[in-house]
């Protein structure tokens, strides 16, 4: 850590001045000053493969500030969004092993709260491999099988938030045939309280998806998601089926996030989830990126939906966090010092909610700093 420790104080002063960083896609140019402070987590090892094992720390910090002003009231703050920190093992060509800890976010507990993940990859074939352990999360919507990294904006949509299942236990197999990709496997829902690892107490979780590159720009893609409804899947939401189908569309400076979702409840939730996400997202210099999206939610019960604890129910009248209809619309810009591996994200969100006492609305910013290795 202490190559790190070293660069952390001078990083951002730094970053301001630098002229060519990485675009956020694939094959942009990197500059040797953030290289060199990125390769000062490789403990032992080569990159390429050449020397193996290959052993590396990797870790995150998502800062932010937030305020919310709504019908019912109006609040900000600044938090500790997340921290983590681990290693990344490529012991052979074809056997990988990682784990990351959730640490401590506000100076009030021990320093690791938690395993976020802990998992073993094998490659069988360039095409084909399997994980297994506690899993990061596979594709369920888009937005949730992007890692928190690279998200587009502060805060995925509350359509697929609501959705979220947490990193579990299981194995995961992925295949890529052609145009094809697949994915399926079978997952623990259930963690123990202290490290959040992998128990057996609920019933198995069937998670799957397939994917087509329609056209040279865009992928669409099918997820899915059975959850039996044992009480003690204590890590997925309440509901028993989840259907997502969703779209990727990227070209040159500009790309296009859609996603049709439909969710139904078991008898614990309030009711059947259904809507849509559209997130286009423009490169209007190599640094500075727009990004906008559209999210309405709907619900088959009166009180279906709930607001997002994080920002929208401080901000509505009392008893005003459930309801039928939602709308929600983003509009963010995002500035890449190192691609986004370094990275000042910021948004504004406007709500408008039918809940069970009338309708209501919410203005939410947020300001954002990440970083990653």
């Amino acid at each position: 850590m202490r190559g790190v420790a070293r660069w952390l104080p001078v990083l951002l002063a730094a970053a301001w001045g630098t002229a060519n960083a990485e675009r956020p896609v694939e094959g942009a140019a990197q500059t040797e000053f953030f290289d060199e402070i990125w390769r000062s987590v490789e403990l032992y090892g080569d990159r390429s493969g050449e020397k193996l094992p290959f052993v590396k720390f990797r870790g995150r910090y998502h800062g932010q500030a937030f305020w919310v002003d709504g019908d019912g009231d109006s609040d900000n703050s600044t938090e500790n969004r997340r921290i983590r920190f681990g290693l990344d093992f490529v012991l052979t060509e074809k056997l990988e092993f990682a784990f990351d800890l959730n640490l401590e976010r506000n100076g009030d507990g021990p320093l690791v709260e938690n395993f976020d993940f802990l998992a073993f990859n094998y490659a069988f074939s360039e095409n084909t491999a399997l994980s297994f352990g506690k899993l990061r999360r596979n594709p369920l919507t888009r937005e949730d099988s992007i890692s928190s990294n690279r998200i587009l904006t502060v805060e995925r949509s509350l359509l697929t938030s609501r959705f979220f299942i947490d990193n579990v236990g299981g194995v995961f197999l992925v295949h890529q045939e052609g145009d094809w990709a697949f994915g399926g496997g079978i997952l623990s829902g259930s963690t123990e309280d202290d490290l959040a690892l992998p128990t057996l107490d609920g019933a198995r979780l069937f998670k799957g998806n397939i994917a087509k590159q329609i056209s040279p720009i865009t992928e669409i893609r099918l997820d899915y998601l059975h959850n039996p409804g044992d009480p003690d899947n204590t890590d997925v939401e309440p509901y028993r089926n989840i259907v997502s189908l969703n779209s990727y569309t990227r070209s040159g400076r500009w790309g296009l996030i859609t996603d049709l979702i439909y969710a139904e409840a078991l008898p614990e939730a309030r009711g059947d989830l259904f809507g849509l996400v559209v997130m286009p997202h423009y490169m209007l210099t190599d640094h500075l990126q727009f990004v906008g999206r559209y999210t309405w939610s709907g619900s088959d019960a009166d009180d279906g939906i709930r607001l997002l604890n994080r920002y929208e129910r401080r901000a509505v009248p009392p008893g005003s966090e459930f309801g039928d209809r939602h709308q929600a619309l983003y509009a963010g810009l995002n500035y890449y010092f190192y691609g986004h591996k370094l990275k000042l994200m910021s948004g504004i969100e406007y709500t408008d909610f039918d809940s069970v006492n009338g309708n209501t609305s919410v203005f939410t910013a947020n300001l954002a700093l990440r970083f990653y290795f």
